[in-house]
């Protein structure tokens, strides 16, 4: 079993090898862009935040000794009333949190908020160098994050094309994300963060799970999602992407539904200069097509003939059933025939052969002529 195992992901590799030895230097050079990134935003701001809090320090301490010696009417007061005093007028603050402090863990979470977009949350820089450096930071790095998540966010589609295609019963249907294919990996992604991210906290708590896993799809923070154990930050930031390689995903299938919305009633115009994909690759329409008449040798007068735009349009007709086929327009045969005769050949359903052809003579191969309909299947003219 290993060795067959070990045969399909070596032929896996060897098929893909430029795509994922590109794939694994891009997520390589994020790693480093991060890590390094985090050194610089704790060199910017650690020293300002350790002045803030000492000089938060130092306000508290001061009050402090205010009540204590500015204030003779709370001497006589009870202890308990006294500590109340001292709570309420000089240590109104929050409960200590470990990752709303600069640490290098904080700032490299917080350069990952910037590389996703996502925001951490917790920390800000309060330096014009970390500010400044920021927008750089990100203005170099967000593009690259972008790109390796819709790429991701590709190879998931593809693998969820591939698990529908094996529960299709025709193989030679179209297989591709649907909406609802889309809403399934979405609760999938939810039902998992809903129970896994808790437990590296410690504890089960599904309702509060499912909610930092939601904020975190649709990127909005995901600063809450991090575990107190280092150990665990590895996994939640691979789900973090994870999620946001989805989404990618629904940002694709979404922009399909507004494409549609958007041409509901409009007449396709200028789709010969429309750009398909291939891969890496592309090609206008009007390139496409004049490619595919030069292999069958037709005249680039003929594909310059063509109404490519009404063609098209045609051909969507007859792909929802609203048609039976695409009209003929264009016919080719053999032989220089008048105009006036063409259309009694086509009533006939054929042309006729030479009568003054011999078998035993060696005659240059008779001329082929394109001929056009002036209406589609029924009056030819020559082209």
């Amino acid at each position: 079993m290993s060795l067959i195992c070990s045969i399909l992901c070596s032929r896996f590799f060897r098929r893909h090898q430029k795509a994922l030895t590109i794939n694994l230097l891009i997520i390589c050079f994020l790693i480093c862009y991060t890590l390094i990134g985090g050194f610089i935003f704790l060199h910017f701001e650690y020293n300002y935040a350790q002045y803030i809090k000492q000089n938060d320090t130092l306000s508290k301490r001061r009050c402090i000794e205010h009540l204590l010696t500015g204030n003779r009417n709370l001497r006589n007061v009870r202890d308990s009333d006294f500590a109340r005093t001292i709570a309420e007028r000089c240590l109104t603050e929050q409960e200590s949190d470990p990752r709303l402090e600069w640490s290098y863990k904080t700032a490299a979470l917080y350069g990952f908020g910037i590389l996703t977009t996502l925001g951490y949350g917790k920390v800000e820089p309060r330096t014009y160098n970390g500010r400044i450096f920021t927008v750089i930071y990100g203005f170099f790095g967000i593009p690259l994050t972008v790109i390796l998540l819709t790429n991701i966010g590709r190879y998931l589609e593809a693998a969820a094309i591939g698990i529908k295609s094996c529960f299709k019963r025709k193989r030679n249907e179209e297989a591709c994300v649907s909406g609802s294919m889309l809403f399934c990996i979405v609760v999938l992604y939810l039902v998992i963060g809903a129970i896994g991210v808790p437990l590296l906290q410690g504890n089960f708590d599904f309702f509060n799970g499912l909610y930092f896993a939601f904020i975190c799809l649709t990127a909005i923070e995901y600063g809450d999602l991090v575990p107190d154990n280092n150990w665990y930050i590895p996994l939640i930031i691979m789900y973090v992407c994870i999620g946001l390689a989805i989404s990618t995903i629904a940002l694709d299938i979404g922009s399909l539904y507004v494409r549609k919305l958007h041409y509901i009633g409009r007449k396709l115009k200028n789709i010969a200069n429309i750009r398909i994909w291939f891969g890496s690759k592309n090609l206008e329409v009007r390139e496409l097509i004049t490619a595919v008449g030069q292999n069958i040798g037709l005249d680039q007068t003929i594909i310059a003939d063509l109404d490519i735009d009404n063609l098209v349009e045609t051909a969507i007709q007859v792909k929802l059933g609203r048609l039976a086929r695409v009209p003929q327009t264009h016919m080719i045969v053999e032989g220089i025939w008048p105009p006036e005769l063409v259309p009694l050949f086509m009533k006939d359903g054929q042309f006729p052969m030479f009568v003054d052809s011999e078998d035993d003579l060696l005659e240059p191969r008779p001329k082929k002529t394109v001929v056009r309909f002036e209406t589609p299947d029924r009056y030819p003219i020559l082209g």
